[in-house]
């Protein structure tokens, strides 16, 4: 496995695979079905690098970086893994290479600085999830990611549920408006 950059995979490739990817999740009617339109439409606006995972010239997964205020960074952000590399469980002490833990040292060295990153998922329920992630990233890399203790804003549509995310985070917490998680339930 390799983890190439946007000018690195190509650029015609990405869209050619946002492409297909839209295409298969319109037939599947699935909940992502405008996830992949959309994101052509934006790919190339508000994130800061693409990193694509390729398991023998085919694509496993890619994320983007993207840059909140200077020196804060959400990572694995827009994160997509391509159904033969996925898992829908992340069990606990988990051994397992994960598409993820190929992208983050790379993302991490390609950022160098910074005061914080984090890492978002949507929906409370998913907190769980998120902490185990945080475990299995500072038992692999001898990291220190924290979970913050309140839902994150990490969009503009502050009624929405959905732009406020459970986030792990490292260095500095980082300088978003949050709300508990009771509010968030009451969004």
């Amino acid at each position: 496995m390799k983890v190439l950059t946007l000018s690195e995979f190509g650029e015609e490739k990405f869209l050619s695979t946002l492409e297909d990817l839209d295409v298969a999740e319109k037939n599947l009617e699935s909940r992502n079905s405008d996830w992949f339109s959309h994101l052509k439409k934006i790919y190339n606006r508000r994130f800061n690098e693409w990193f694509f995972l390729v398991d023998n010239n085919q694509v496993a997964a890619f994320a983007t970086v993207q840059e909140y205020y200077p020196g804060c960074y959400r990572l694995l952000t827009r994160t997509y893994i391509f159904p033969e590399y996925r898992r829908f469980r992340l069990p606990n002490n988990d051994k397992y290479i994960s598409p993820s833990m190929y992208l983050l040292p790379v993302q991490l060295d390609y950022l160098r600085k910074y005061d914080t990153v984090m890492i978002s998922m949507q929906d409370a329920k998913r907190r769980k999830s998120i902490e185990r992630l945080a475990t299995k990233f500072n038992n692999n890399f001898n990291h220190t990611w924290s979970i913050h203790p309140r839902m994150v804003k990490t969009c503009d549509n502050v009624s929405s549920q959905d732009c406020w995310q459970s986030i792990i985070y490292m260095g500095e917490p980082p300088l978003l408006d949050n709300i508990s998680i009771n509010e968030w339930k009451k969004l």
